[in-house]
């Protein structure tokens, strides 16, 4: 059987796609299954041993990847990003089992449209996944509790630990990861609330040692948030610390006691790492499709309406809100990771 998976884009939304593949080897241990996405987010499913091939999303020669799909003659697509343009290279390839979400723009391309449900199963895994894993009901593949998983080689951990002693670090060290800006504005805690928040972790782990993750394009913004913090978290944090890539971004923040900061990829990795997440909602993002946690007991998660009802400015996300919450959840990761 060959079992081709879409989904084009974005860190969060491929690693949490990236549980379907188990399940798939599992049903179907002979299978041959292709991952289709864009190799920007190639990085993602390095390590991962369930998937045989990946086919990158090719925009610009649109009818030559409509083609290859169809000469390799699958026999199952499962379009989890279901799109128009996705939602069409499905319908072409031929498949005898065309899986996607319904829509009414895009079920005359599949065979088995699903339709998302409303309510979660299980609050661990939260809607972001399980709606991903319905996708996999018409291959009677039924409801399991399965979470995301980065899977880094040991020349990347090593990497990680010669990258850390350059800054005269170790693993052993108090290492906290800081998810500093989201990934665009409107996911991105203010920045005076952020800089408010890092004191606090100094406040409350003074022995720590910050290491703030952002984009390169984002440096500007990290020398004004710097400006911000008090010296004393000045000292704490890792000066002049990057990570190349996202790999090695991972194979960082596995060495880190925890990560803290803006919801989106770096949580999401960090949560599939198995490392204590401390994670700061947008008002737009909700908890209930993206706060899954393996570790419930440890894990973090806080949205403004928590505190502000139906509010959806961010600023009213004040960072006293946070200071009772931070405090237990380092009491916590130390009491775990001691």
């Amino acid at each position: 059987m060959k079992i081709l998976i879409i989904q084009k884009k974005f860190m969060g939304d491929i690693l949490v796609t990236s549980t379907v593949i188990p399940l798939l080897k599992k049903k179907y241990p002979d299978a041959e299954i292709t991952f289709l996405l864009d190799e920007n987010y190639r990085q993602i499913l390095i390590g991962n041993p369930f998937w045989d091939h990946l086919i990158f999303w090719n925009k610009e020669n649109f009818s030559e990847m409509l083609f290859d799909i169809r000469n390799r003659k699958f026999d199952v697509v499962i379009d989890l990003y279901s799109k128009i343009d996705t939602g069409f290279l499905t319908f072409f390839s031929g498949a005898e089992k065309r899986i996607g979400f319904f829509k009414k723009y895009t079920q005359i391309f599949y065979n088995y449209p699903i339709k998302r449900k409303k309510e979660s199963i299980s609050k661990n895994i939260t809607l972001a996944i399980e709606h991903r894993l319905q996708l996999l009901e018409p291959l009677g593949i039924s409801f399991q509790e399965v979470f995301p998983k980065t899977f880094l080689l040991d020349e990347e951990i090593e990497n990680a630990k010669k990258l850390l002693a350059d800054h005269q670090l170790t693993e052993s060290d108090d290492l906290i990861m800081i998810s500093t800006f989201g990934s665009n504005e409107i996911k991105t805690y203010p920045i005076e609330y952020m800089a408010n928040v890092l004191d606090q972790i100094v406040d409350i782990a003074p022995q720590s040692k910050l290491l703030c993750n952002y984009l390169p394009h984002q440096k500007e913004k990290f020398i004004k948030l710097f400006g911000l913090i008090s010296q004393k978290t000045q000292n704490a944090v890792i000066k002049d610390f990057e990570t190349k890539d996202l790999r090695e971004f991972s194979a960082v923040t596995s060495l880190c006691k925890c990560l803290i900061g803006n919801e989106g990829g770096a949580t999401n990795v960090s949560k599939s790492l198995g490392i204590p997440t401390f994670t700061i909602f947008a008002p737009h993002i909700e908890p209930k499709g993206w706060a899954w946690t393996s570790q419930p007991d440890l894990d973090r998660f806080l949205h403004l309406n928590d505190f502000v009802k139906d509010s959806k400015d961010y600023k009213d996300f004040k960072p006293e809100f946070l200071k009772l919450f931070l405090k237990e959840f380092l009491e916590n990761v130390t009491k775990s990771h001691p």
